[in-house]
């Protein structure tokens, strides 16, 4: 008996062996179903040899992706030539519908692409596949691949939670918001401008009095006056300042006059004030949740900003823009494109903020 599963293995092992390759090579004869089988195995093995086996060598053939690039045969071959390089994805695929015909058929089938990303998280594509084969030489061949996407979410850990793209975009948001200290010249458009405004007024506010005021200055003559003024404001500071000896205030005059000259490269900035003539208090609240506002809006549409006002005292800028005295100054921010996004710095971990229940709590 032994010596018979010797002799079996011996000679059936190179003919498991060849169909074991074959299973992901297309060869005459195979039906459209199980040519669909060649297309996807080769596929969920990064084989790009067995899947363009399965492939059209004619020119008319498209690929349409996910994102609704229109490929042709050689962007269709590179596209996966790229993908193949990646690694922790994988992708079960739901047959729906196989149409066979004489010359022509088609699969329609559900693929269900997942990839690790970072923090252990699981990013999820679930699309439709429509596949288009006709006839090549006795074999079926792909001639166009329809990809329409179905759902795009990011799952955790336990794949029981997961987040729309809409979801991850505002996270993404509110870690990309750097404070940015030099600017492009480009100028914003005002309907940017209202968009962001618009989103500020959204805040929350005490009795829903929203008692915002948003001062817009964006003409450079104002811009460059109004530097001088806070350049000028800001070398009397440090000149009246006791504890500085004479070499330290020339040298915080220097780096302030600088600061101020970098920031003030913005093309438009804003400046937010509140009424306090009711809940003075809560108004100043009020006003900080809505520079938040205005500060993701901003980011979210490619702007930076800063919640500015060491180098904008309250006296100096209500004077600017003649203020009337019930309005209290919450900050100035700059809006525009970055010279360059500013690394975002090391963050402690977020259990160090974290207390369940009670400070008392073990």
């Amino acid at each position: 008996m032994q010596k018979l599963l010797l002799l079996l293995t011996i000679y059936l092992a190179p003919l498991i062996l060849y169909y074991a390759a074959m299973a992901f090579e297309n060869q005459p004869g195979l039906s459209l179903r199980e040519t669909f089988d060649v297309y996807v195995k080769a596929v969920q093995n990064s084989d790009l040899k067995g899947l363009f086996s399965t492939v059209t060598e004619g020119d008319d053939f498209f690929f349409l992706t996910s994102d609704g690039r229109l490929l042709d045969r050689d962007e269709y071959y590179k596209f996966h030539q790229d993908w193949f390089k990646e690694t922790n994805w994988e992708m079960p695929v739901e047959l729906l519908e196989v149409k066979e015909g004489e010359e022509y058929g088609y699969t329609n089938a559900i693929f269900y692409y997942r990839i690790k990303i970072p923090e252990g998280k699981t990013y999820n594509l679930e699309s439709y596949f429509t596949m288009i084969f006709r006839k090549e030489g006795g074999m079926w061949k792909v001639v166009a691949d329809v990809c329409t996407p179905i759902k795009r979410y990011i799952s955790e850990p336990n794949s029981e939670i997961s987040y729309d793209l809409d979801q991850e975009y505002l996270f993404e948001i509110i870690k990309t918001r750097r404070t940015v200290r030099k600017y492009k010249p480009t100028p914003v458009p005002d309907e940017h401008i209202k968009r962001i405004l618009d989103a500020a007024r959204f805040a929350p506010t005490s009795g829903n009095e929203q008692p915002w005021k948003f001062v817009v200055i964006q003409n450079r003559v104002c811009l460059d006056s109004l530097k001088g003024i806070l350049q000028t404001s800001w070398e009397q500071r440090i000149a009246t300042a006791e504890d500085l000896d004479d070499e330290k205030k020339k040298s915080y005059v220097e780096n302030g006059k600088e600061a101020i000259a970098s920031v003030m490269t913005a093309p438009v900035y804003i400046m937010v004030f509140v009424d306090t003539t009711v809940y003075a208090e809560d108004a100043i609240w009020d006003g900080c949740v809505a520079v938040e506002n205005l500060m993701l809006a901003a980011r979210s549409l490619g702007y930076g900003t800063g919640f500015f006002t060491t180098y904008f005292p309250e006296e100096v800028v209500k004077s600017f823009v003649k203020a009337p005295e019930e309005l209290k100054f919450i900050c100035a921010t700059p809006v525009g494109i970055p010279e360059e996004w500013p690394e975002t710095p090391q963050k402690k971990n977020l259990d160090e903020f974290i207390i369940y229940e009670s400070f008392e709590e073990k």
